[in-house]
């Protein structure tokens, strides 16, 4: 190393007390201050995380109970659910053309016949409007019946997609239970 260049050295090491890098580091008293500083900083912004988070969580346990509630309801069985034939003795004849089902409260079967309910609307206290994309004895077709359930406990239906009538009467069949 030549003379001018050690004497800038020695030179800089005399102007911040033989410290050369201590004008770009800080001190310990400053990186002190500094903790107390980010530390509460970063107290607050945990804080606020932690509140965003439960407020959040507390959103999406009020949104899924209301879902759940709603679900519950929608998949509660509607009246006119279940197994019906025009007598109670061809409720008991597994091959009679007379006897139909709804399940799950939008498929309806009969002997040849099946249908979706693509839309149901109430039509009074026990009855209803349907509007049915149906298939049977090879071909597909529309239908947009009223279904009600009579006092009597009877499943009416009128402009129906099968049978010659223009109203149907149907029974409720009692299902033996599997021992």
């Amino acid at each position: 190393m030549g003379k001018a260049k050690r004497a800038h050295r020695s030179s800089s090491s005399r102007k911040d007390g033989g410290h050369g890098a201590s004008r770009l580091l800080p001190t310990l008293r400053q990186l002190n201050k500094g903790r107390e500083l980010a530390t509460n900083v970063d107290e607050g912004f945990i804080e606020v995380v932690v509140m965003r988070a439960v407020t959040r969580f507390a959103m999406v346990l009020s949104l899924t109970a209301a879902l759940a509630s709603s679900c519950t309801a929608a998949f509660a069985a509607q009246p006119y659910e279940g197994f019906w034939a025009s007598t109670k003795k061809d409720c008991r004849d597994q091959d009679s053309a007379s006897r139909m089902s709804i399940e799950g409260g939008n498929r309806l079967y009969w002997y040849e016949t099946r249908c979706r309910a693509g839309e149901i609307t109430a039509d009074g206290k026990q009855s209803w409007k349907m509007r049915l994309a149906c298939e049977g004895e090879g071909e597909k077709f529309r239908s947009n019946p009223r279904v009600s359930v009579a006092a009597d406990g009877r499943l009416v239906i009128e402009n129906g997609p099968v049978g010659q009538a223009k109203r149907q009467t149907y029974v409720r069949c009692e299902i033996a239970k599997k021992r």
